[in-house]
């Protein structure tokens, strides 16, 4: 329920925002781009802790490797993430994010290599490049600081409660 919220209600705030500022709709389509693709990488995350908390014993050793390494795959993500908005609020939209893009990403790839082994251990699976399965753009920045002043703290308020990853405990 609150995903269907949030898909209806980021259009929804886009076109107020929109209407009311008068910003672009090409800043409105980058935006709501970056967001797509953050909320892509958190739903998918976020279904393979789901899948291995059904089918996973917690004694298990699988289940606490799987798990430790969501957690730093979420610590870092959502590290990126603070980055992200901090270059926003600070108004350094140019910032050099590349370190913590990578380790974000590298930290991503390791923890659904890990979770696809738990649930389906095969050879094939460890030979996936889960790299490309997760979509981090740069643009994000950028496209938050090109919105009015006036409705980027929304926005970034809105972009923190549906990217932000959650912790194991509460998936």
């Amino acid at each position: 329920m609150l995903k269907q919220t949030s898909q209806i209600l980021v259009p929804v705030l886009l076109l107020a925002t929109t209407v009311m500022t008068g910003c672009s709709s090409a800043d409105i389509t980058e935006f709501q781009n970056a967001l797509s693709s953050f909320t892509k990488n958190k739903s998918m995350a976020e279904q393979f802790v789901r899948d291995i908390k059904a089918s996973v014993s917690p004694d298990d050793p699988s289940y606490i490797q799987t798990l430790e390494a969501y957690e730093d795959a979420k610590d870092s993500y959502n590290h990126l993430l603070y980055q992200m908005e901090n270059a926003v609020k600070m108004n350094r939209y140019r910032l050099n994010l590349n370190s913590a893009v990578d380790d974000a990403q590298s930290k991503t790839a390791e923890f659904l290599k890990i979770a696809a082994h738990t649930l389906r251990p095969s050879m094939r699976t460890t030979q996936i490049p889960f790299e490309r399965a997760l979509e981090i753009p740069d643009t994000l920045p950028k496209a938050l600081h090109d919105l009015p002043a006036k409705s980027r703290g929304k926005l970034v308020d809105r972009f923190d409660e549906d990217v932000r990853w959650r912790s194991w405990r509460q998936l």
